[in-house]
């Protein structure tokens, strides 16, 4: 088949920029090999406008989208004018569209097509936009937790009728190339800690900083070094992200001068050698991640992982080298570092295999390319149940009679929460353990939905 796919984040030729775009570097890599003829056509941004090979896959980097977030609609009107030709041509072309990590809005430039889509993020307006006013044939997500923020959303939005969304887990390639294992500092007369995220607030930085500081506290023999990285201004892609200067501001804030080794922004195929580098690798933000690639790879690398609670992350709680802190509980995230400090090869050993058993590589590339060549094309109707029927909404999670709400990244106390709540995270909002207040505040907030199931038509 000729597969047309479209993506706002610019791909490059030589590095990758952050997961959603490692997922697209990865699928342009392979699907030409299942004997399909592969175009992706992205934003268009400076120094980065001719056309490139990714695989077998041709890279078009000519959409006049503005190729940044957050506003990547912020163009002229001649330029989306200009666009909009650009994706008629490209789908003129093509037998199958695949949008990745839906966000374009343009949907009568697509020539009439079926659509596949992905949703890498619940975060951008692009992403929740999409999803509650754009259709498509099927949507992939990479967790069951994003799958789930979507159909709660839709639940909420009135749909009655929505495509199928399918979960295909993120792949991690385990190579044979040689460990890096050698290089890490085992005797711990230095701990390495690696904050392998974009620099931006949302990701932890000044969390990851205190954690760091709170650190070098307790090991005060040690010397603790936190590793994170800067973006030159011509590689940064996302305007929320902070300059060195304003990294190094912060870090003089909390005392950190002597801690925090910042250096510029690690091309995805050096990944590897900086994650063996490091004695732990810290997630420490409230970004709702909807996967979390990162704790993964550094596990696959020999590298414990500390993250907070938050989002995909909640996936983890099974992998033993990924340890989990409420967010914003520096010191659980430093005890939590130190148990990693003396974890045994077998917790590592047994953390790969679940690893490479479940987010297989492989797997992956086979899910997306099974559903994006699909012709079956299926609809789902969403049923409500009984309306005193309440489902604890995907986004939050209890911890005893608080309520963590991913989103707004607060704790919400109801009596007797914990205890009244079903396995199944579903409750009786009639029930006499609880105040029917504390219920109905925790509903218009969203910390609890009407139960819902949703069927084939």
């Amino acid at each position: 088949m000729r597969i047309a796919i479209f993506s706002l984040a610019p791909l490059y030729e030589k590095s990758i920029m952050g997961g959603s775009q490692k997922i697209l570097h990865e699928l342009s890599a392979s699907l030409g090999g299942y004997g399909h003829k592969v175009k992706v056509w992205c934003s268009a941004i400076e120094n980065n406008q001719k056309k490139f090979s990714i695989g077998s896959s041709e890279i078009y980097p000519n959409l006049l989208f503005r190729g940044k977030f957050p506003s990547p609609y912020q163009v002229s009107p001649i330029n989306l004018i200009k666009t909009f030709k650009v994706i008629r041509e490209a789908s003129d072309w093509a037998d199958k569209i695949y949008l990745h990590a839906d966000g374009i809005y343009l949907r009568d430039s697509f020539s009439g097509k079926k659509i596949i889509r992905s949703f890498h993020d619940f975060i951008y307006d692009e992403s929740i936009i999409s999803a509650l006013s754009l259709s498509a044939q099927s949507t992939i997500v990479p967790s069951d937790y994003l799958k789930h923020c979507i159909e709660a959303t839709l639940v909420l939005s009135k749909k009655n009728i929505i495509e199928p969304i399918f979960t295909v887990p993120n792949g991690i390639s385990f190579d044979e190339k040689p460990s890096y294992s050698a290089i890490k500092n085992n005797n711990l007369r230095e701990v390495n800690l690696l904050f392998p995220h974009r620099p931006q607030i949302a990701k932890g930085v000044l969390e990851a900083i205190k954690i760091a500081v709170k650190l070098q506290s307790k090991i005060a023999k040690n010397k603790v070094n936190l590793m994170m990285p800067y973006f030159s201004n011509s590689a940064n892609n996302d305007d929320t992200s902070l300059s060195f200067d304003q990294i190094v501001n912060i870090a003089k804030n909390e005392k950190a001068d002597n801690i925090i080794k910042l250096h510029q922004w690690v091309p995805y195929q050096n990944m590897n050698r900086f994650y063996s580098m490091a004695n732990v690798t810290i997630c420490p933000g409230n970004f709702v991640e909807s996967f979390g690639l990162v704790p993964l790879e550094s596990v696959a690398n020999n590298t414990p992982a500390v993250c907070s609670l938050v989002g995909g992350f909640r996936n983890y709680t099974n992998i033993p080298a990924i340890k989990l802190f409420p967010f914003g509980d520096i010191d659980m995230a430093v005890d939590n570092i130190l148990d990693c400090l003396e974890i045994s090869s077998d917790d590592i050993i047994k953390s790969k295999d679940l690893i490479s058993n479940i987010y297989s590589y492989k797997n992956m590339i086979n899910g997306y390319e099974k559903i994006i060549t699909s012709n079956n094309a299926i609809q789902q109707k969403i049923i409500m149940k009984n309306k005193y029927n309440l489902r604890l909404a995907p986004w939050c999670y209890i911890d005893n009679d608080y309520i963590y709400n991913d989103y707004k990244s607060e704790k919400l106390f109801i009596n007797n929460i914990g205890s009244v709540i079903g396995d199944d995270k579903t409750l009786d909002a009639r029930a006499k353990e609880l105040d029917p207040d504390k219920i109905k505040k925790s509903k218009n907030l969203g910390y609890f939905i009407e139960d819902y199931k949703i069927e084939k038509i």
